[in-house]
Order: structure tokens, then C-alpha cells, then sequence
């Protein structure tokens, strides 16, 4: 009987070698056959299930992503105070070598969206759906009383997701100097004023 194949299975473990290879070479130096050797796949194997580099190369960005959403999952289901949405605002950061890979993954589509209006795009999509996750958060701890209501959840996820990038950006081009204390610490510095609970 032949094998049966989880096809999905499949893209995802391709995704997440493009991740790991574009993490190390940048999107610019990373070749299919590095991803299909990362991958312990062919090249043929991986054009059968994406049609071609660029297509690859948007898996890996989506997988990167999704961890993000599904971090405001996770928020949005868990009983919660305001430092600890912080901390858990701060799992987006490059915090370990794991982190430090998808920023730099992440670091490498925003190069490329300044001159691709359909990477832009794509990459605007992803943003909106973070803030209003992150907005939805706000209005959960708003209304249990942790959060005083004249706080403005858009502005205030906006903020925030800026405020992460920013951090990341630095982080990530100078892990020394940003041991993942160091980015906690200043995290939550800038993000308490923002939430203020009375």
C-alpha cells in the first residue's frame, strides 16, 4: 500500500527550512537547493508543492508570522493583568537563537517590500491582523478593569507593535548589547505608560 503523504505536513516542514536558510543567508543568497538540502528534500519536491523561490520564500515569511498570531491567540484566551500581556508581548522578540532567526527572516522581506508593492502588501495584511489582535487584548483587559477605559485600543496596539519592532531591530542586529533580559526590561518600560491602570 502506498505511503500516504500529509501534504500540508510537507509545506510547513519546507517553510520552516527556508526559515532556518534564509535566517542564515538573507532572502537574496538563499538558493532552493539550500532550502531542499535544509529541508532533506529535492528540488523537484519542493516545486511540486510551491512554484518556485519566491513562492518558498513567502511560506517562510507566513510561517514566521503565524507564530506571532498565534501568540494573540493564546493572549486573547488567557486570564491576564497588564504585565503579563507584556511578557507576553515580549515572546515576539528575538529573545533566544529561534527568535533571532525569524527576525532576521522578517528583517529581510521588509528590505525587499520598500521596492515590492505586492510584498508591501502582503506585509500590511500581517500588520493589520496583529493590531487588531493586539487591540482586541486591550478591550479584554479594559473591560475586566485592568486597563482604564480612556485608553484608545487602536492607538494603544499600534504603539506597541511599534514599539516591539523597533526593540527587535535592535536586538536583532546587536544580540550582544540585547541580552533577553535587557529586551524584557526595556519592553516593559515602554509599554507600561501606554496602559495605564488608573
Amino acid at each position: 500500500m502506498p505511503k500516504k503523504i500529509d501534504h500540508d505536513a510537507r509545506r510547513r516542514a519546507i517553510a520552516k527550512a527556508a526559515v532556518t536558510v534564509i535566517g542564515v543567508n538573507g532572502i537574496d543568497n538563499t538558493r532552493l537547493i539550500d532550502v531542499a538540502r535544509e529541508a532533506k528534500a529535492t528540488t523537484g519536491s519542493i516545486t511540486h508543492y510551491f512554484e518556485g523561490k519566491d513562492a518558498v520564500m513567502l511560506a517562510a515569511l507566513d510561517h514566521v508570522a503565524q507564530k506571532i498570531l498565534h501568540l494573540l491567540k493564546i493572549q486573547s484566551d488567557t486570564e491576564m493583568g497588564v504585565d503579563d500581556f507584556i511578557d507576553y508581548a515580549s515572546l515576539a522578540l528575538p529573545l533566544d537563537e529561534d527568535g533571532q532567526r525569524d527576525w532576521r527572516v522578517w528583517l529581510s522581506f521588509f528590505g525587499r517590500a520598500v521596492g515590492d508593492p505586492s510584498l508591501a502588501r502582503i506585509n500590511n495584511a500581517y500588520y493589520d491582523e496583529f493590531r487588531t489582535g493586539v487591540a482586541k487584548t486591550i478591550r479584554r483587559l479594559q473591560k475586566a478593569g485592568k486597563i482604564l477605559a480612556s485608553v484608545d485600543p487602536m492607538v494603544a496596539a499600534d504603539s506597541i507593535i511599534t514599539a516591539v519592532d523597533g526593540l527587535s531591530v535592535r536586538a536583532a542586529l546587536d544580540p550582544a548589547r540585547w541580552p533577553a533580559e535587557r529586551q524584557k526590561q526595556q519592553l516593559h518600560a515602554m509599554l507600561s505608560p501606554l496602559l495605564p491602570t488608573h
